[in-house]
């Protein structure tokens, strides 16, 4: 019987330390992404790690694919 409560015990303990450190290891990673964007990069703005802006703000690249900003309508 005191063997299957230790046992119990060491599985608990090790699927709370799991939960902590993919908790820690998710939070960290969040704030380092969080302050590579955006960022000045020569004539562009990167916006994330697919879209770029250009510095006159007529021109966005998503994934590679140019957009360009539509001229207003009367």
């Amino acid at each position: 019987m005191n063997t299957a409560v230790t046992i119990t015990a060491i599985i608990a303990a090790v699927v709370v330390i799991n939960i902590i450190t993919y908790a820690v290891r998710d939070t960290v990673m969040a704030k380092h992404k969080a302050k590579l964007y955006p960022r000045d990069d020569g004539d562009v703005t990167a916006l994330g790690p697919e879209i770029f802006a250009s510095k006159d703000g007529h021109t966005i690249c998503w994934k590679g694919v140019n957009y360009e900003r539509q001229p207003e309508r009367p």
